[in-house]
């Protein structure tokens, strides 16, 4: 009689724990899915690409120099990324489902068609400083690139990721747009050196080009400023070949120099140096 009645409360208690286990589970996986699921107001868009060749190619020069073929492979049909332990969208087969704005809001606003954010490895934040015309150039691109590979799903989170964004050391990529401040405008002569330096280098220095917040571990990207001492030549030697003065390599920049920025045209190169360097004297009240 006595057993019975402690192996009673014994079920009691393992039942208690079993709730509690289960409430646990359940407050942790609706907290999480709040970020993940979080609706954000779509903004009008515009965009209509072109349908002709000589916009896809500017489109295929821009989906290089801003990054897009590092995680969605050089022909743009995705694949796992095992920095991220995720895998990115095969934009060919996209391209069947998207509408033109539905690509622009995803690239440029971090917002899929439903509303929700793109994962924080899409770095939106930095490209809605991508200007219209190269934008519309892009989307041309991948409407003209055949349906091929295999469809990847949009990213999944499982319990370390969601762990990680309960804890705020993982984000979803609207959570950096309120970090992205415009880069300083220093007016119509160096705007395109601007916007290309807001839309490729802001990913890593930020938009508004300060560098890495202190969030980033070491080492962090700095300030741009610093490009203001750079003679033109060796600009140019770092951005074709990712080698720095000295013929040092630098963290990340050199291997981003030759997977994307060598693709700049040289009148893109100088736009880039023309507006770094005058913003840097701006700064740092240096003359030329």
């Amino acid at each position: 009689m006595v057993r019975n009645r402690v192996w009673k409360w014994v079920g009691f208690g393992l039942g208690g724990i079993a709730v509690l286990a289960v409430s646990a589970l359940a407050v942790f996986y609706f907290a999480s899915q709040a970020i993940i699921a979080r609706h954000y107001e779509s903004p009008a868009s515009n965009l209509r690409a072109a349908n002709d060749l000589a916009a896809a190619a500017r489109g295929r020069h821009f989906a290089t120099v801003f990054g897009c073929a590092d995680c969605h492979r050089h022909n743009l049909q995705g694949g796992f990324i095992p920095d991220f332990g995720i895998s990115s969208r095969n934009l060919t087969r996209l391209a069947a489902k998207f509408s033109d704005r539905d690509f622009d809001r995803a690239v440029r606003y971090g917002l899929r068609p439903e509303g929700t954010s793109v994962s924080e490895y899409m770095p939106s934040d930095s490209f809605q400083y991508v200007a219209d015309s190269d934008m519309d150039d892009i989307v041309a691109y991948l409407r003209s690139l055949k349906p091929a590979g295999e469809d990847i799903a949009f990213p999944t989170y499982g319990f370390q990721a969601r762990i990680a964004l309960l804890k705020g050391d993982a984000h979803m990529d609207r959570f950096w747009f309120s970090w992205q401040k415009p880069a300083m405008d220093l007016g119509p002569r160096y705007a395109r050196g601007r916007q290309l330096a807001m839309a490729a280098c802001g990913e890593c220095h930020m938009t508004a080009l300060t560098g890495a917040p202190a969030l980033v571990p070491p080492p962090r990207p700095p300030d741009l400023s610093l490009v203001a001492s750079y003679q033109r030549a060796d600009f140019i030697r770092l951005m074709r070949t990712g080698k720095a003065a000295g013929n040092r390599e630098l963290p990340l920049m050199s291997a981003a120099a030759r997977a994307r920025f060598s693709h700049f045209t040289d009148p893109e190169i100088g736009a880039l140096y023309d507006y770094l360097t005058a913003r840097g004297r701006k700064l740092t009240g240096a003359s030329r």
